[in-house]
């Protein structure tokens, strides 16, 4: 393992126990058994080394892989896909997840914008995805057709994983996902 990957790996679990304000960058390259010089030397700043840490750690990477495989899939197939990799990935950082929330009332405009490009760079991978799978679906109203899927995933995780506590089974993601798929796509393939 690389020193950057060691930092990485010693900042999500950081970030994920302490969030973006608790953690600090001595602790972090403690953890990764570094000095704090060599993070700044390979990040640059806490910032950057977040950024990096949610690009590595989010769904991004995975939803690329599934576009990159879209020709094998039709398009409710990709869409199903796409989002049951947002749940899954959602499920497997809940504790990361959790703390970022709790903390977002506090964070400086300059995490807040970090947020921001993630979250625009989450909207272009799935537009991207999307596109593909309904290339009939003019660009402005594929847009909004994303951002309803990925709000209604959100809502629906953010309700039942992180404020009931729950484990969803793959048959309630699942039956949520095709209801989704269906309302916003009108379940065209």
């Amino acid at each position: 393992m690389t020193t950057k990957e060691k930092l990485l790996e010693a900042a999500y679990r950081c970030f994920s126990k302490k969030g973006y304000l608790g953690a600090t960058t001595r602790e972090i390259s403690r953890s990764a058994g570094v000095s704090e010089v060599t993070l700044f030397r390979i990040f640059g700043s806490k910032r950057k080394l977040f950024w990096e840490v949610l690009m590595r750690y989010s769904v991004i990477p995975n939803l690329e892989r599934i576009g990159e495989s879209r020709s094998k899939l039709s398009g409710e197939d990709l869409v199903l896909s796409v989002g049951y990799e947002i749940v899954k990935s959602l499920e497997e950082r809940k504790d990361f997840l959790r703390i970022l929330l709790s903390e977002a009332p506090r964070l400086s405009g300059e995490v807040m914008e970090i947020y921001k490009e993630f979250s625009d760079k989450l909207l272009e991978v799935l537009i991207g995805v999307f596109k593909q799978a309904f290339p009939e679906v003019d660009s402005g109203e594929l847009k909004k057709r994303v951002e309803i899927f990925r709000y209604s995933l959100f809502g629906f995780f953010l309700s039942n994983g992180i404020l009931q506590g729950r484990t969803l089974s793959q048959s309630e993601i699942e039956d949520f996902l095709k209801s989704l798929t269906g309302e916003i796509f009108g379940g065209k393939s």
